[in-house]
């Protein structure tokens, strides 16, 4: 199999990742080689290293996803670990200048709930992070441009300009969220048997109001991915198609979603998220 883009650095910016990963499950950040102007935040919040969840953390479940950007430096990580005794859903991104790391961008979900399923998020899904055919590849600005069509789509209630398969799937911190088999959905749920454009369009997600701070920290053109950190505005009051309030009080909901896209068009969506503060920054520069 032709091999493209540096192997090299890709799997080096791995490496760093796991040395961070190990350091973390260590309690012994200490041991890691960092910028003197680090940038760390958990949950959007900006937290001196060594607190919040590297306090907490207990453990890593086997198994995750590796999202890398070597033209950016940039690598990011989801998993599921231990955090004192329960499991919680976990992404990080790493920015590394040369044997630096000089940004932490931390997620943690935790809770339960409809919409979390941590087992799922470790399974290996080879398929999504197969390299797409050199004559099927998306460039760069592109693929940043359908995920903005997607975000766009959402707040415009419209997927007809969204270029998106049938048959895309959708997951939701481990759950599956379009193209479910709609005999064992309740009636709340039917749009969930629906297409990804499909939702959209019908106003299944009238109730989000913005889609802000958007950024697209890893783009991989060979693997026809791209990632995005954005927040979801829920004012608490609209509703969606059927008349329905998902959220009776305001959030805005911290997201990274990971867009694969082949021939200029979206396959697949996964998407891990916590809900915070209405209003709160991202903690990052747009």
């Amino acid at each position: 199999m032709e091999l493209s883009g540096d192997t090299t650095e890709r799997e080096r910016l791995k490496a760093m990742m796991n040395r961070y990963l190990q350091a973390l499950e260590a309690h012994d950040l200490a041991s890691l080689q960092l910028g003197a102007r680090l940038h760390y935040t958990e949950n959007t919040r900006e937290l001196p290293l060594g607190a919040g969840l590297a306090r907490t953390i207990r453990g890593r479940k086997p198994g995750g996803h590796y999202f890398v950007d070597d033209e950016g430096g940039q690598v990011e990580y989801w998993g599921v670990i231990d955090e004192m005794g329960a499991a919680a859903i976990y992404g990080v991104r790493l920015r590394v200048e040369g044997r630096l790391i000089t940004e932490i961008e931390t997620l943690v979900v935790r809770g339960g709930g409809s919409y979390f399923n941590p087992a799922v998020i470790n399974e290996p899904v080879p398929t999504f992070h197969a390299e797409i055919p050199r004559e099927e590849r998306t460039v760069r600005g592109e693929l940043i441009e359908i995920a903005n069509l997607y975000f766009d789509a959402i707040e415009q209630s419209d997927g007809a300009r969204l270029p998106v398969t049938d048959q895309c799937r959708r997951l939701v911190n481990g759950v599956t969220d379009s193209r479910m088999d709609p005999s064992g959905l309740q009636a709340a749920e039917a749009h969930r048997a629906l297409g990804v454009a499909e939702q959209m369009s019908a106003r299944h997600y009238a109730y989000i109001e913005a889609l802000r701070a958007r950024r697209f920290p890893i783009v991989d053109e060979v693997h026809g991915l791209v990632l995005s950190h954005v927040l979801f505005d829920h004012p608490g009051d609209l509703k969606r198609a059927g008349g329905a309030i998902p959220y009776r009080s305001p959030n805005s909901t911290l997201a990274f979603e990971v867009f694969k896209v082949r021939n200029r068009v979206l396959q697949e969506v996964w998407a891990i998220g916590t809900a915070l503060p209405y209003g709160i920054d991202a903690g990052w520069p747009v």
